[in-house]
């Protein structure tokens, strides 16, 4: 007798194949059979009229500290993610000695904006080593899995001390040490290992991370040690991506990869240099036909930083308005519409001249800042922006911003497009989401919590690009292709091999979901991490039900009691 059949659903594999209904026979935790007259067992969900998938497979988040305090994993749990991968951009929380932790923490905090006070709240430190750190983590009781890579910024400070912190040049010993370290972490179960070589991840002090300028012998021999032993990729993010020293970084991750350590890296549409992308998707293109993998992670909609009174806005650093941070919302809202506060926020100047300051009071930001509207808009017309807006009112843009963040007692949002949308519209989303070689990245689960809310991303690609784009339509991306792109896909680019399809033999990871009525809400600003710090959440509707290791683990967006998740461990390719 099995232990769940799902009967008569649209299935839609993983594999790229359309949709076909079918039953699903699950037993250990493992599906045994796709079909019809599977026999009987002991539960049965009927799923006709609903969307049967794998579980999604999510590789750029960074819930490093999350995972030491929350077993659910809000909000990936409830967008149907089954599997996460963290440790990305070369930061993280092993190895390390105890005299670096807070130095860890203030570092995630600057670059993935995690609020220190919550790390600190949140993390029980049971670790030095790698393989300690994922023991620790396969000890606590989680709803999904969770797998990791090894970072570059911690591993770098563990062996190198000071030097590595000042990302001074490494040694050959140094570099011995660390592809060792690396490997053995590998062998111990990390899914890779990560670097960051872009100048905006900085520490506290404004210092590039350790890793930044690391040299190509170093990457290349921790590359190598990894290769050695059949698992693991390294990835990586770099700002080639804006056309800075595209040609070095290309051949960096080339000779990278050539050591049979498979490269990633995230692949944005920047605004700086709008059309640099093409040439590196197609640089990689070639590279991947000649057996050498360097695979672009891509996003599902532009990166958004997100303005609002509830958060992050324009305001929160003026004399003015210094007051009314410690107030209940809706009595800093009624100050802010008193036209005397108003006048003097509006006549005031930001003291600092670095970080969101230094954004704001660019005026050019305004060109890139749009209305989110009610219906949360992503894809807005170009000539929406705040500036146009501003233009046509014959007003300031700080105005026109303010106006509009009262909207809804202020819980509106303006969105300001760092990334995806240079142009004004959606073409090279599309294109870059539509070529076979680019998988699903960039989600951020688990960070820059008061700023971005890009979590619902496998969701949004249902909803947006599937769904809401018609066949007919310009921009449709077919379901099977979609589903394929976030399961399968991501799967094996971590070469995660027993997950990803609903094919027999494989983890029974699976999501239930009414694509009719499929829909994101409104994000929503939070006080539930430790330390009671703020993070914004964007909840769904439609999910009926998540499947983890063969046990329910949500059902209409409320969690079960199951607790199937665990650490990932590598396998070879």
């Amino acid at each position: 007798m099995h232990d769940l059949i799902i009967s008569n659903g649209s299935v839609v594999d993983g594999t790229g194949r359309p949709a076909f209904t079918a039953d699903i026979a699950v037993q250990d935790g493992k599906i045994v059979a796709v079909g019809k007259d599977l026999g009987v067992s002991h539960r049965k969900i009927a799923a006709e009229g609903l969307l049967v998938t794998p579980g999604w497979v999510d590789v750029h988040t960074h819930y490093d500290g999350q995972v030491s305090w929350d077993p659910l994993l809000l909000p990936s749990l409830s967008h149907g993610v089954s599997t996460v991968v963290m440790g990305n951009c070369g930061v993280g929380f092993a190895p390390v000695i105890p005299a670096r932790r807070e130095w860890l923490m203030a570092m995630m905090e600057s670059v993935e904006d995690i609020p220190r006070e919550a790390l600190a709240a949140g993390i029980n430190w049971q670790w030095e080593t790698f393989p300690e750190y994922l023991d620790a983590l396969d000890s606590i009781p989680r709803s999904i899995d969770i797998g990791t890579q090894i970072p570059h910024a911690p591993l770098r400070l563990y062996v190198m001390g000071e030097r590595g912190a000042d990302n001074e040049l490494a040694t050959e010993l140094d570099i011995e040490k660390m592809a060792q370290i690396a490997k053995e972490a590998v062998e111990a179960g990390a899914l890779g290992f990560s670097t960051s070589r872009t100048m905006v991840h900085a520490t506290p002090e404004g210092v590039p991370i350790p890793g930044t300028f690391a040299s190509t012998e170093e990457l290349v021999g921790i590359g190598s040690a990894i290769a050695q032993t059949g698992k693991g990729v390294m990835e990586v993010v770099n700002d080639a991506m804006a056309g800075k020293n595209l040609e070095g970084e290309l051949e960096l991750m080339r000779q990278v990869a050539v050591t049979g350590c498979p490269v990633t890296f995230l692949l944005p549409q920047t605004n700086p240099r709008p059309n640099v992308w093409r040439e590196l998707l197609d640089r990689c293109s070639r590279l991947i036909e000649g057996g050498t993998l360097v695979t672009p992670q891509v996003f599902a909609r532009p990166v958004t930083i997100l303005f609002s009174f509830q958060g992050e806005n324009p305001f929160q650093y003026l004399p003015t308005y210094q007051p009314l941070k410690g107030l209940a919302h809706n009595e800093k809202m009624e100050r802010l519409k008193d036209p005397e506060v108003k006048k003097r926020l509006l006549r005031e100047e930001d003291p600092n001249s670095a970080g969101m300051s230094l954004l704001y009071q660019q005026s050019s930001t305004w060109a890139k800042t749009f209305p989110m509207g009610q219906s949360l808009n992503y894809f807005p017309k170009g000539d929406e922006n705040i500036a146009a807006i501003a233009s046509a009112q014959n007003k300031d843009p700080r105005e026109v911003v303010y106006d509009l963040l009262l909207e809804d007692n202020g819980r509106s949002f303006l969105m300001y497009t760092v990334a995806g949308y240079a142009d004004g519209n959606r073409n090279a989303l599309h294109e870059m989401l539509s070529h076979p070689l680019t998988v699903m990245g960039g989600s951020d689960s688990g960070a820059h919590m008061r700023t971005i809310c890009d979590s619902s991303a496998q969701t949004f690609m249902l909803t947006n690009w599937v769904r809401d784009c018609a066949e007919e339509h310009t921009y449709h991306l077919p379901l099977e292709f979609v589903v394929k792109k976030q399961t399968r896909d991501t799967a094996r680019l971590f070469r995660m091999q027993d997950r990803g399809t609903l094919e027999a033999g494989m983890k029974a990871d699976i999501n239930l979901i009414d694509l009719h009525n499929l829909e994101l809400a409104r994000p929503e600003m939070v006080y539930d991490l430790p330390a009671q710090k703020p993070r914004l959440l964007q909840s769904v509707e439609g999910y009926v039900a998540g499947i983890v290791s063969g046990e329910i683990v949500q059902e209409n967006g409320v969690p079960t009691e199951a607790r199937p998740g665990r650490v990932v461990r590598g396998t070879k390719a």
